[in-house]
């Protein structure tokens, strides 16, 4: 009889503190619920439930705890009470789920409460990222990718937060996933290709560029990104092909006629890495040529244009300086002449572009060097002084 009593005696012990702990959640429930809404009640019941060696082993609580901390990120009078309101009750119910995946609320968690969370997440990234908190919207979106690995959108917003943090690593790392999910959209190949700019890795650039082009064979601004890393290498007969697919795409824009004619006049004088000189190759004369007539297209659109004028009337002073060089090695009298003429007559080839260029730039010291030069050429000593003293000017 006696061991009797003290098997009922516990039985009813632990019936009791059964009922104890599930009154603490629904404390906390009730606290929480309409018409209480007494959030800071309801948040200290439910952590004290959750600090406690038998409620925090029911699923009842995570999911209460989720429903509660919820509430505290939508409550203008009680948010303060929690820093993380949002990360906190999606832990919550990512609980409840692993106590039982089955329980009664799984539909409601996966269908309900964890999209609006990703959402709440997502905007507020958002909204850090539009008051300049880079870092803190890094670490939201970053969070809302944790719960949504596969969304694209915050993939992206996850890229711009780490560019603009200065988080270079991670700001690739996002583009890169995006590039590898052959993600719609050409500015994610331009991103990561500059990145890489950046770095010093054009190789890594331009093989990111190719890339985009075989998705996005229609984008310019992908052609456009293509032609300056070509360019800035040095690869110029690559960056001409571009450059005419790219006139081709966009015939008024003026920079690429500049961009095409420089191209052409640096296969004609090619140099080495230190600045000098190299052999001239055979078709000099055709891609010189060629470099006059581009320049001259992109004058017939627009006249005004600063660097097409400049770079006409550098092309034809450089060429007729080489020729006066080439003519001082002439002996025969009657032969250095001819040559002469023609040298001069270049040398005023180049005048009315350069000075439409300084008219158009007044004090740009290139355009006022190249005259100065020009007009000892020329022999015209008041248009020199004008220039030398506009010079002296400036210094």
């Amino acid at each position: 009889m006696k061991k009797i009593g003290l098997f009922l005696l516990i039985s009813c012990f632990s019936v009791t503190l059964s009922f104890s702990q599930k009154a603490k959640v629904r404390a906390a429930y009730n606290y929480y619920k309409d018409p209480y809404n007494d959030y800071e009640k309801a948040k200290d019941a439910i952590d004290a439930a959750t600090a406690d060696d038998q409620s925090k082993k029911m699923e009842l609580t995570w999911y209460y705890r989720g429903l509660i901390y919820s509430a505290l990120f939508k409550s203008e009078k009680y948010g303060f009470l929690c820093d993380h309101c949002l990360e906190v009750a999606y832990e919550s119910f990512l609980k409840a789920m692993e106590i039982n995946p089955k329980n009664e609320w799984a539909d409601e968690i996966n269908v309900i409460r964890v999209p609006w969370l990703t959402n709440q997440i997502f905007g507020l990234g958002v909204d850090q990222f539009k008051s300049k908190k880079y870092k803190d919207a890094l670490s939201s979106f970053e969070y809302a990718l944790k719960i949504s690995p596969g969304d694209t959108s915050i993939i992206l917003n996850s890229a711009y937060s780490a560019e603009m943090a200065g988080n270079q690593e991670k700001s690739k790392q996002y583009y890169s996933r995006l590039v590898g999910m052959k993600y719609r959209d050409d500015k994610v190949y331009l991103a990561l290709s500059n990145l890489y700019k950046q770095e010093k890795d054009t190789a890594k650039a331009l093989g990111i560029i190719k890339d985009g082009r075989k998705l996005f064979a229609d984008s310019l601004s992908l052609l456009l990104a293509e032609i300056n890393i070509h360019l800035a290498s040095g690869h110029n007969s690559e960056a001409t092909e571009d450059l005419d697919a790219a006139i081709k795409k966009d015939p008024k824009n003026q920079s690429l006629y500049s961009a095409m004619g420089s191209a052409y006049d640096n296969l004609a004088n090619p140099k080495d890495a230190n600045g000098n000189d190299l052999p001239k190759p055979s078709n000099y004369s055709e891609l010189m040529n060629k470099a006059e007539e581009v320049y001259k297209q992109g004058l017939s659109l627009n006249p005004g244009n600063f660097e097409i004028n400049f770079n006409l009337g550098a092309l034809y002073f450089n060429q007729a300086a080489e020729m006066a060089n080439a003519a001082n090695n002439i002996k025969s009298n009657d032969e250095f002449a001819k040559a002469k003429l023609s040298y001069e007559q270049k040398f005023k080839e180049a005048e009315p572009f350069l000075e439409k260029a300084l008219e158009l730039s007044p004090n740009d010291k290139s355009t006022l060097n190249s005259l100065k030069q020009l007009y000892v050429r020329t022999a015209e000593t008041e248009k020199y002084n004008k220039v030398k003293n506009t010079l002296d000017g400036l210094r």
